[in-house]
């Protein structure tokens, strides 16, 4: 999974978060009969911020696609994220990436 920073200024609600959800070894996640989230999160032991539905794009490349809502972005900091995918039929779940985080920092806005 490349994505590693996403960086938006606080209030903003583009650009939206995209990402091929794949493994250490390069391959893509066929989504085919999963449901993906979104979980964000200010640092361990704290209640996720975000823990939303994501738009997939495509099923077979394993792209998502998470548009912010209202009040995502209104708290600056540094931001651990991660896709958790849900296999429909059996309820298990995988997360992406899997050996870490990505990082969301909000930034200040001086409007």
């Amino acid at each position: 999974m490349a994505l590693t920073v996403h960086y938006i200024k606080q209030g903003d609600l583009k650009p939206s978060i995209a990402a091929i959800l794949s493994y250490v070894g390069g391959s893509v996640k066929n989504l085919t009969g999963h449901t993906v989230k979104l979980l964000m999160r200010a640092r361990p032991g704290v209640t996720p911020k975000i823990s939303a539905a994501v738009t997939v794009v495509s099923e077979p490349a394993g792209s998502v696609r998470y548009d912010w809502g209202a009040t995502d972005t209104d708290t600056v900091g540094r931001f651990q994220g991660e896709f958790e995918v849900t296999e429909t039929s059996s309820g298990k779940k995988e997360t992406f990436p899997n050996d870490s985080y990505f990082e969301v920092v909000i930034t200040d806005d001086l409007g």
